[in-house]
């Protein structure tokens, strides 16, 4: 299996789990947030319903695109979820697109206030990939905190029992 498969394969599985995560978020628990420096579980929520869309710029031009990037003000996570089910679809059908050529050795570059990051395309979409996985792992303890039922993810959870 080549790095490019691999990645698909771990898409084609991860993404109903983001959108599964999703989902338990109650509609009316969006503006919730740990502590005064924590991000509010609606903008965790939006930004796990574009990541998808920053991998497909990767993926395409080799740039990551925050252009439309805008975190909503009152965010409703029915709009979020359906967000997120239309970039993880787009997002499968750009790697379907990109070569095993172009993934393995077209360059991508990050500029960022402090610098900027280059490295192959695979690279970034992974690491883009697996910063998604640690959000969507943070909204997870959001939910236990708020009361709301955790769901499965990767084996059971205290709310339901693993999906086989």
């Amino acid at each position: 299996m080549t790095n490019k498969e691999f990645f698909e394969k771990t898409l084609k599985s991860e993404a109903p789990i983001f959108v599964k995560v999703l989902k338990a978020i109650p509609k009316d628990k969006l503006d919730y947030k740990p502590h005064e420096k924590a991000r509010t579980l609606g903008r965790i929520a939006f930004q796990l319903a574009s990541q998808p869309q920053f991998i497909s710029a990767i993926v395409q031009t080799g740039v990551p695109d925050f252009g439309e990037y805008r975190e909503p003000g009152n965010p409703d996570i029915g709009i979020i979820t359906a967000l997120a089910e239309k970039n993880f679809s787009k997002l499968q059908e750009d790697l379907r697109a990109v070569s095993e050529k172009e993934w393995e050795n077209g360059t991508a570059k990050l500029e960022f206030p402090g610098g900027t990051w280059e490295t192959k395309k695979y690279d970034m979409a992974w690491s883009f990939l697996f910063d998604a996985i640690h959000h969507r792992g943070q909204v997870t303890t959001y939910l236990r905190a708020i009361g709301a039922k955790v769901p499965s993810v990767y084996g059971g959870s205290a709310d339901e029992k693993p999906s086989v």
